[in-house]
C-alpha cells in the first residue's frame, strides 16, 4: 500500500514516527477500502494507540499545512493542498440512548475497529507490520461487494448509518446484506430521533456524490423520505446533472427541492436547519417558478430577484424548465442606475420604473443585448424629458 501526501510517501512517514515515538499507527477504514477498490480518497485517516494530538503534531513538522485540533476526543485534522488527514486516538465508543453521540473511552485498534459502522471500513493498515489487519471479513465482504453492519443494534445505535448505507450501496455498486438490509428497514423510524444538524448532513452528502439522483431514490424507496419530510415532494430528475462554477450542494439542494410549495418552506428550514444562503435561496426559486406561470406577472420583484439571487437559482430554473424559463431567466439585466445617470436623468424614484419598463422589454423579446438596453432607456429618458 502506498500514499503520497507532498511528494512524501505517508505510510514510510508514519512508521518512521511510529518507531521513534513507540506510538503505533494505522492507516485505517475507508482510504484502505477505497485503495483496495482502485479508488482515489484524498480523506485519509490514521489511527494511533496514544495521543491524537501529540502525533498529529509531529506529524505536521514533516508535512506542513494547517491544523484543527479537538481536545475533547484527541484528535486532530491535517490539511494539505485538498489533502485531509485526521489522526484520532482509538477508543471504545457507548451509545447511552439510541440516535444520541456516543460517550468514549481511549483504547486499542481493535476496540476502533470494533465501534465502525460496516464490515467493508474495518480495515485498518498496520505501518509498522505493513500489512492489513482484518477483524471483521472486511475483505471478504469487500471481495463479495457486500454492506454489512458490525451488530444488530447498529442502526439503533446510531440511524445516519442507514444514509451510509444507501450511499456505499450506490457509490460502489454494492449489495446490502440481508440481515442488514433487515435490521435498516427495522429501524427507519429512529431517524426521527436524530437532530435536523445531522440529518441535513446526511442529505448533503448525498448530494456531492455523482450517483446522487439513484440514493435519492433509495430513500424514496424506504420511505425515509417520508419520515424526515412528511410529505413534501422531492425531485430526482436532474439531479445528478454538475456545472462548473457552481455550488453543487446548493444547485443539487435546489433542484431537490424544486416543486416545494410556498407554505413549506419554513417547514423544511426546521427540519434541515438550513442557513440563511439556502433560505433565501429556496424562497427565491418558489418565487420564481410560480411567476412563471403567473398571468399578472410582479415585473418589479422578478427583476429585483434576479438581479440578487444567486446564480444557482437561476441555473435550477432553466434545468428544470427549459425554453418557459427564458423569458424571466434571460431577463437579468446589465444596465445599472449608473448608466441611467449617464444618459442624463439626475437620481431618484424614476429609476426604478425606467428599471422596469427595460426589464419587461427584455422578457419580451423586444431587446436582448447591452447596447439595445441602452438605446431602450435612452428613448425613455428622452420621452420623459419630453413630458411624454
Amino acid at each position: 500500500m502506498r500514499i503520497e501526501v507532498n511528494e512524501i510517501d505517508l505510510i514510510k512517514l508514519l512508521k518512521e514516527i511510529s518507531l521513534k515515538t513507540k506510538i503505533k499507527s494505522y492507516i485505517v477504514g475507508g482510504v484502505v477500502r477505497d485503495f483496495l477498490l482502485g479508488v482515489k480518497n484524498l480523506d485519509i485517516d490514521v489511527v494511533v494507540e496514544g495521543d491524537g494530538i501529540e502525533f498529529a503534531y509531529i506529524l505536521l513538522s514533516y508535512l506542513k499545512g494547517d491544523i484543527v485540533v479537538y481536545e475533547a476526543f484527541r484528535t486532530a485534522t491535517l490539511s494539505y493542498d485538498g489533502i485531509s488527514i485526521d489522526v484520532i486516538s482509538a477508543r471504545k465508543e457507548y451509545y447511552e440512548r439510541p440516535a444520541v453521540l456516543p460517550t468514549i473511552e481511549f483504547s486499542n485498534i481493535y476496540d476502533d475497529m470494533a465501534r465502525r459502522d460496516f464490515t467493508i471500513n474495518t480495515l485498518a493498515y498496520d505501518v509498522i507490520e505493513e500489512k492489513i489487519l482484518d477483524y471483521f471479513n472486511g475483505l471478504e465482504d469487500l471481495k463479495k461487494g457486500l454492506i454489512r453492519v458490525l451488530h444488530p443494534k447498529s442502526f439503533i445505535d446510531d440511524p445516519t448509518r442507514i444514509f451510509r448505507a444507501i450511499r456505499y450501496a450506490t457509490r460502489y455498486s454494492f449489495e446490502i446484506e440481508e440481515k442488514t438490509h433487515n435490521l435498516m428497514k427495522d429501524s427507519i423510524e429512529n431517524i426521527r430521533l436524530l437532530s435536523a444538524d445531522r440529518i441535513r448532513n446526511e442529505i448533503f452528502l448525498i448530494l456531492k456524490e455523482s450517483k446522487a439522483k439513484e440514493m435519492i431514490d433509495k430513500l424514496i424507496y424506504y420511505s425515509i423520505d417520508k419520515v424526515i419530510f412528511d410529505g413534501i415532494t422531492l425531485n430526482t430528475q436532474h439531479l445528478d446533472t454538475v456545472y462548473v462554477n457552481l455550488e453543487i450542494e446548493l444547485y443539487r439542494f435546489l433542484v431537490l427541492f424544486y416543486y416545494l410549495k410556498e407554505k413549506d418552506i419554513n417547514e423544511i428550514e426546521k427540519r434541515l436547519r438550513i442557513n440563511k444562503i439556502y433560505l433565501k435561496a429556496l424562497k427565491d426559486l418558489v418565487f420564481l417558478r410560480e411567476q412563471l406561470n403567473c398571468q399578472n406577472k410582479n415585473i418589479r420583484k422578478i427583476r429585483e430577484t434576479i438581479e440578487e439571487t444567486k446564480e444557482e437559482v437561476l441555473k435550477a430554473i432553466e434545468v428544470m424548465e427549459g425554453e418557459k424559463a427564458e423569458k424571466i431567466i434571460k431577463g437579468k439585466l446589465t444596465v445599472k442606475g449608473k448608466d441611467i445617470e449617464n444618459l442624463g436623468l439626475p437620481p431618484g424614484s424614476l429609476y426604478g420604473e425606467l428599471m422596469d419598463n427595460v426589464f419587461e422589454a427584455k422578457i419580451n423579446g423586444i431587446i436582448a443585448t447591452r447596447d439595445e438596453e441602452i438605446a431602450f432607456l435612452k428613448k425613455l429618458i428622452e420621452k420623459l424629458k419630453k413630458g411624454e
